[in-house]
């Protein structure tokens, strides 16, 4: 009972932390690690090894603190000269404060692969066999490497302080034991969707907005029902509307690529095709194709080159799927020179102009 009201509170502790945190930018995880024990003892290191594992929830407040709610635990051993060293489980629940050292030092980048994180934290642990139990502090670093957006893969490596029961032995004022341990930690809010991973949502000007093939053609319809009022509108009778030659308004589209990508992804095909709907219209119409590449990543030459092919790529299906002539369309490349959008991520772009 002691154990369970424990937990709640430290359950409770993460829960308060985190109340005024909502609308931040970072994100909630969970890890799992398993990893190897070593308990500080009076006999050889190779005696003192045991299997340990770790499970933890928490959240990242900004780019650099964040928090977590640990359980770890399995098995501890311990040893006396070289008498046979003996094992025991145990148990340990703690709250952890997170804090990115990489980011700190280097400024944050929520797409740099490496970072590190000081990890120190207080909790409770229990012993099974004896039921020896005591307050507890940790002190750690962590290594973490992205694999993607959702994921990352993590070694950690703690020393635990604990009570000089914990072993069984009355030796020191304190026990000590440690981990290293290795994982994966999964960040919610992602992108990651286990319900429909083919699902591709259609993503424009913020990041955070997103809108569904669905409602797009709503939308679309909508314009295409509005534009038909306005061709098909005519005076009252008997004053007959005079002619007037319609202005024709140009119309300007976009293509979005993923990091270091050229391949055209299903959701921006509807924006190519807002060009060569509007080129069919007017058969006298020519447009631009200029691709660009975000200054981030990769060096100018690099840029240039993948800016080039990603407005080769559109062209292409201009042509190809479209039927649009060759010689309508002026192709283009600014590579990295040139930035039409503050965020570096929106650069990853090629934009059509047709008039």
């Amino acid at each position: 009972m002691k154990m369970k009201i424990i937990i709640s509170a430290l359950f409770l502790a993460v829960a308060g932390m985190t109340a005024n945190a909502q609308n931040t930018e970072d994100n909630w995880f969970v890890q799992g690690q398993i990893g190897s024990s070593y308990s500080l003892g009076d006999t050889g290191i190779g005696k003192l090894l045991s299997p340990a594992g770790q499970i933890a929830v928490g959240k990242y407040f900004n780019p650099y603190v964040g928090a977590r709610l640990a359980i770890s635990g399995w098995r501890g051993r311990a040893g006396e000269g070289s008498k046979p060293a003996y094992g025991f489980y145990y148990g340990a629940a703690t709250v952890d404060g997170l804090f990115n050292l990489s980011n700190l030092f280097c400024g944050s980048n929520p797409e740099r692969f490496f970072n590190t994180r000081l990890v120190a934290g207080i909790g409770y642990n229990q012993t099974f066999d004896d039921g020896a139990s005591s307050f507890m502090a940790r002190l750690g670093l962590q290594a973490s490497f992205r694999l993607s957006k959702a994921f990352d893969f993590n070694v950690e490596a703690l020393a635990n302080g604990v009570s000089d029961r914990w072993n069984r032995k009355n030796d020191h004022s304190f026990d000590s034991y440690y981990n290293v341990l290795v994982g994966v930690t999964y960040k919610f809010g992602t992108g990651f969707n286990l319900k429909c991973p083919d699902c591709k949502p259609v993503v424009y000007k913020n990041k955070t907005e997103r809108y569904s093939e669905a409602y797009v053609k709503s939308l679309n319809d909508k314009i295409n029902e509005l534009q038909s009022t306005i061709n098909n509108h005519k005076c009252p009778e008997p004053q007959p509307c005079p002619e007037v030659e319609k202005a024709r308004p140009g119309v300007k589209s976009h293509v979005s690529f993923g990091l270091a990508k050229t391949n055209i992804t299903e959701d921006q095909l509807i924006n190519i095709l807002a060009i060569a709907d509007y080129m069919k219209q007017y058969p006298e119409s020519k447009a631009s194709v200029i691709g660009y590449a975000d200054k981030g990543t990769g060096t100018s030459k690099i840029n240039e080159e993948l800016a080039r092919k990603r407005a080769r790529i559109v062209a292409d299906e201009l042509i190809n799927r479209y039927g649009i002539s060759a010689d309508r369309l002026l192709i283009d490349s600014k590579g990295s020179e040139v930035q039409p959008f503050k965020t570096n991520d929106w650069n990853r772009v090629v934009i059509m102009v047709a008039e």
